[in-house]
């Protein structure tokens, strides 16, 4: 397929870019901000020469088929979303740009063909999920080196939610993480504060001694329940959240630094608006993750954790 070189040049026009984030505004404030500041370096300052329009599900994938119909009658040169966002956009547009800000596996979810060469509309940023839940669970061992039960938090997809195949797929590598470190793995799963609460309902009575929060916008949007409900009963939790997930009371991060990752989308995008075509982009990956910790929790559930620990973290909130 061939892409036109050089939109900014024709017609001197403001270049057009669309997003639609699973999240509600103040939840991607910072990401926002990161991705903004990245197009700014770029040359792309917003009211001059660039349009954003965005669109939030507000934690409601029901809602990505409409959101994205307005993102596309707007005739965007570019669009941008997360996996389960890009799997919506990419069933209604072949022929916009798309550029994934964050996805486990582009080729699992028929976004792309390889990574090398994409072959599609869509180019971007992925991170290999199979093996951030497999860190997770190995970071919550060393913390609590005789565990035998861990939970698992994930969305509640409904049939025909766009992100059901995702946490199915969260759940089946949860699974296997856990058999392997001879683990019994509790899966509880929630999509609104309600369902948080059942969810601890049934962990207090289970007892695990760890969570691991899946990484999806609801669960983000949930955090401040997820964490609380963790905290009262001294639960341990770890997620691939970033700083959010520690100010709303998490105990440990360890994923990509998505702030840094948002500020480096506009690379694609300021690439495609120039002419590059995004079937030939080959899909990068994350060269930093960051673990976080969050020694005030800690102290607060009566957790020790080990000094090995403490010193492999980036960032340590006290």
């Amino acid at each position: 397929m061939l892409w036109s070189s050089g939109l900014l040049a024709q017609a001197q026009k403001p270049a057009r870019v669309g997003v639609l984030w699973s999240s509600d505004e103040r939840s991607v404030k910072a990401l926002q901000d990161a991705l903004l500041s990245g197009l700014r370096d770029l040359g792309y300052v917003a009211g001059r020469n660039l349009l954003l329009d965005v669109r939030h599900a507000r934690g409601q994938n029901s809602r990505f088929a409409a959101l994205a119909d307005e993102l596309i009658a707007l005739r965007p040169d570019v669009l941008i979303g997360i996996e389960a966002v890009a799997i919506v956009l990419r069933s209604k547009t072949t022929t916009i740009p798309i550029v994934l800000l964050t996805s486990p596996d582009p080729v699992a979810a028929g976004l792309v063909r390889s990574l090398a060469r994409p072959g599609t509309n869509v180019t971007g940023m992925a991170y290999r999920q199979d093996e951030l839940i497999a860190k997770h669970i190995e970071l919550l061992t060393e913390i609590v080196p005789r565990m035998s039960r861990i939970a698992f938090f994930n969305y509640a997809a409904s049939a025909g939610d766009p992100g059901a195949r995702l946490a199915a797929r969260y759940e089946e590598i949860a699974r296997a993480a856990a058999t392997r470190k001879g683990l019994t793995l509790i899966v509880v799963a929630a999509r609104d504060a309600g369902g948080v609460r059942q969810a601890f309902a049934e962990l207090e009575r289970a007892s695990p001694e760890g969570i691991v929060v899946a990484s999806t916008g609801p669960t983000y949007l949930l955090r401040h329940e997820i964490a609380g409900h963790a905290n009262r009963l001294a639960i341990p939790s770890i997620s691939s959240f970033p700083v959010a997930w520690l100010e709303a009371g998490g105990l440990f991060s360890y994923g990509p630094d998505f702030v840094q990752q948002y500020r480096y989308a506009a690379i694609f995008v300021d690439r495609i608006l120039k002419g590059a075509d995004p079937a030939q982009m080959p899909i990068e990956r994350p060269a930093t993750f960051q673990f976080l910790v969050n020694a005030k929790v800690a102290r607060q559930i009566g957790l020790a954790i080990p000094s090995s620990v403490l010193l492999r973290a980036d960032r340590v909130i006290e």
